[in-house]
């Protein structure tokens, strides 16, 4: 019997209403450049690099709220300090969270997505 392969995440998807720009807002937040040719259409990061491809569709309907499939940036001990760098980008902090021993902070990104960057993994 022949090995089955496996699943990885290949790409992170936004509907959107200007693609151009939350790819700005995420090429920002990321530090990878936005590639290039990307429009208010379609833009994307890392297509042709390692790792997932960040993919920025504009939808006429790209859906307001709470996003169903959540980002979670991982942070390493500066953290803290990502998550005031990715406010000053643009992102709104909505809150700081502490449950048991895991910490993190909640944000949305210029078109109302929802993320969270949190702390290291406790140890």
């Amino acid at each position: 019997m022949a090995a089955q392969g496996t699943l990885e995440v290949g790409m992170y998807s936004f509907d959107c209403r200007d693609a151009a720009k939350l790819a700005d807002f995420w090429s920002r937040v990321l530090e990878r450049p936005v590639d290039t040719a990307a429009t208010s259409e379609y833009a994307t990061i890392g297509l042709d690099g390692e790792g997932p491809t960040w993919m920025f569709v504009r939808s006429a309907d790209p859906g307001e709220g709470r996003n169903r499939l959540m980002l979670d940036l991982g942070g390493e001990d500066d953290w803290q300090q990502q998550a005031d760098r990715v406010e000053g980008l643009g992102a709104e902090r909505v809150a700081d969270h502490q449950v048991d021993r895991v910490r993190w902070v909640e944000f949305r990104d210029p078109e109302g997505n929802t993320f969270r960057i949190f702390a290291p993994r406790p140890t």
